[in-house]
């Protein structure tokens, strides 16, 4: 997998709560900020570095977001359904109950982030890589998965129904009673996991499994 990185300024400008209010972010810094329960419509992103910020259950409505840095923000609860990021990374971020639904997610790493209880729902993912993630109730229903891994990832009652996968990669993630088995049809798993999703399978195919 090949993902284009962020592409960030040599030198970035501190911006303060209000430039983020105002919906428009170039070639800035913001840290230690509290920006919990804030409504932003409209909101543009260009080589912006996000750090310890607070983002907790914040509207952030029709996010279009390029050449972004996140590193240990909160985004639990904030809303970014129906976005669009490209060029992106976070970072040691919590973003329990984060809504990703019907967003688009070009090339983007995650580390190190708690993504329990996200809604991916819908959501585009293309060149994207999860690596040390946590995937508790994770819903991906009916969303593209295209050239994705989950590196050393855990992924407990993760939904994957009604997904399109294509080049996904699970290996070396621990899954724990996952949903949508058949809809990852295509990925890539492990002799491990292979005998863990048996009996998930066949109950998702109506199979009968009998020994005698």
């Amino acid at each position: 997998m090949k993902i284009s990185p962020p592409q960030m300024p040599a030198q970035l400008e501190d911006a303060t709560l209000d430039e983020l209010l105002d919906g428009d972010l170039e070639d800035v810094i913001l840290a230690d900020i509290d920006a919990t329960n804030c409504l932003v419509s409209g909101l543009n992103i260009s080589g912006v570095k996000f750090e310890k910020i607070l983002l907790t259950a914040a509207q952030l409505e029709r996010v279009s977001a390029k050449d972004l840095v996140a590193q240990q923000t909160d985004f639990s609860a904030t809303h970014l359904a129906n976005g669009a990021i490209n060029r992106a990374s976070f970072s040691n971020c919590r973003m329990t109950g984060v809504d990703f639904s019907k967003t688009n997610l070009h090339d983007v790493i995650f580390s190190g982030c708690k993504l329990d209880m996200a809604n991916l729902r819908f959501a585009d993912l293309r060149r994207v890589k999860f690596v040390d993630c946590t995937f508790a109730e994770t819903d991906f229903l009916g969303a593209i998965l295209y050239d994705v891994t989950f590196e050393s990832c855990t992924l407990e009652k993760t939904v994957f129904d009604q997904a399109k996968c294509k080049q996904v990669d699970l290996r070396s993630s621990e899954l724990i009673e996952i949903s949508g088995w058949t809809s990852l049809k295509g990925a890539t798993i492990d002799s491990v996991q292979l005998t863990i999703a048996a009996p998930y399978l066949a109950n998702e195919l109506g199979l009968t499994v009998r020994n005698t």
